[in-house]
């Protein structure tokens, strides 16, 4: 047994003294590969965790989008039974004679822009602020803004700041209702205004909406032209035409909040399952692109390893 071992570890002995001058140039030309090894190793790496993170968005996406889908429905059917009311109040204020031609220039206007709490759904509050933007320059300087929701006050805080007066959220927290709109109302009234514009999104269909103004003018402002519209009526003793007027248009104003909270409620429930959807598309599109680009590291790594392993053993035969 001890004579076995003896020849054993001579040859051992052997084997490592023959190896031991082609050991700096296997050293030489494994180095390099090494350090391309290391690096596409961690590219792999890198690719991995950045398709987890896509998938994961994914998967957050394609929820948002099923539980827009759910909520659209509800929406739609109490925009559609609102929005009658806000419709007949357009009518009623268009039988009162208009401003005669001219007396419209310095009337100061309370712009009303109705946009949501909430993001990622569209161009659903950029188009209200750009709307409000753009109608600022044509009106008085002491016009000054109403904002219904957070997004509409972060859009247009940073250029026309010093015009907003008042911004209400938490309006869709819960179900929209009348009551709310004529707390709103009532603010709105509390302020010095000749006419209000108020700005919303008018839903179309789930993938379509458009930006509308609508404008309503103060009961002070019409008062001085009623005569032709009140005559149709008869007053009660405790009524007067003022009284009358004043809250004929307050209930308009806060009918026709109600209504458009609820129209552009429903257009950014349809526009957010719509980003969603896309977004949720897109995020599929790159995990297709980035499972290529790891299979192809990943098949250029092993390819490396066995040219270092082939390049080992040359350089050891050789």
């Amino acid at each position: 047994g001890w004579v076995l071992e003896s020849i054993m570890q001579r040859g051992m002995v052997g084997a490592m003294a023959a190896l031991r001058p082609a050991l700096p140039v296997a050293a030489r030309r494994l180095a390099p590969g090494a350090q391309v090894a290391g690096d596409r190793y961690a590219n792999v790496k890198a690719l991995r965790l950045r398709l987890a993170s896509v998938k994961s968005i994914q998967r957050i996406t394609k929820t948002m989008k099923m539980v827009a889908a759910a909520k659209l429905k509800g929406f739609q059917g109490r925009m559609f039974a609102a929005r009658p009311l806000g419709d007949s109040m357009n009518n009623m204020v268009a039988e009162i004679p208009p401003p005669p031609e001219g007396e419209e220039k310095d009337l100061k206007y309370m712009m009303v822009p109705i946009t949501s709490d909430r993001g990622l759904c569209g161009g659903v509050n950029s188009s209200i602020a750009k709307a409000v933007k753009i109608m600022i320059p044509t009106v008085p300087d002491d016009s000054e803004v109403f904002v219904i929701g957070n997004k509409g006050d972060q859009l247009l805080k940073r250029t026309h700041g010093e015009k907003i007066v008042r911004v209400v959220s938490d309006c869709y927290k819960n179900p929209t209702s009348f009551a709310l709109a004529s707390e709103i109302c009532e603010e709105i009234l509390g302020l010095k205004y000749d006419k209000a514009a108020i700005f919303f999104n008018k839903f179309k269909s789930a993938i379509a909406y458009e930006t509308t103004c609508e404008e309503i003018e103060s009961a002070e402002l019409m008062l001085e032209r009623i005569a032709t519209f009140t005559e149709k009526y008869e007053f009660e003793d405790e009524f007067t035409e003022q009284t009358a007027m004043a809250d004929m248009m307050a209930f308009c104003l806060a009918s026709k909040i109600y209504s458009r909270l609820l129209e552009s409620a429903t257009s950014e429930v349809s526009a957010r399952m719509q980003a969603m959807e896309n977004a949720t598309k897109n995020c599929g599109e790159m995990i297709d692109k980035l499972t290529i680009n790891m299979n192809k590291a990943r098949q250029a790594m092993i390819t490396q390893e066995l040219g270092e392993i082939v390049s080992g053993a040359a350089a050891v035969e050789g």
